[in-house]
């Protein structure tokens, strides 16, 4: 079963990269522009996905996951390719697609 608050997170990801006007997420943006990963924007981007992955993780541990970590890797990676894709690719397709992959890991763990 997936987690009501991962399945908003879903959701919240899908919509917001299917919006008009979206650019990318910032994060990953300010990445991409900072290279070295000692400067102080890649300082706060890591710290950023350093949080989003615990949030994560602690969603994940609410519904009985054992391997948070690992799962919480796999739904990271998918939310960067979902925000990518909202950019680049048909937004249309993101949100469900984010769901759906997003769904079957979880069950894969659960």
């Amino acid at each position: 079963m997936v987690p009501a608050s991962a399945d908003d997170e879903q959701r919240s990801v899908g919509a917001e990269s299917c919006s008009p006007g979206f650019r990318g997420c910032p994060f990953i943006n300010a990445a991409a522009e900072y290279a070295d990963a000692e400067h102080p924007v890649r300082q706060v981007v890591r710290a950023h996905r350093i949080w989003f992955k615990q949030t994560i993780e602690d969603m994940l541990r609410e519904i009985g996951v054992v391997d948070t970590a690992d799962v919480a890797d796999q739904l990271v990676m998918l939310r960067d390719g979902a925000m990518v894709s909202g950019y680049l690719g048909d937004p249309s397709t993101v949100a469900r697609a984010l769901y759906n992959a997003g769904s079957a890991v979880i069950r894969r763990q659960s």
